[in-house]
């Protein structure tokens, strides 16, 4: 019974660590999106602006 314990707490945490990781990419992706399209923009005071998560 110990084992299932411990074995359905590593799957909780491995799909926490998965979500985790997931998320990760999806704000990345946004932050890479959003870089890049203010540094094809014509206005010099929108590329000095930064963003600070």
């Amino acid at each position: 019974m110990e084992g299932v314990v411990v074995s359905r707490q590593i799957c909780l945490a491995a799909s926490a660590v998965r979500q985790r990781l997931v998320l990760m990419t999806i704000w990345f992706v946004i932050g890479t999106n959003r870089c890049r399209q203010r540094s094809t923009t014509s206005k010099p005071a929108m590329e000095s602006n930064s963003i600070l998560f």
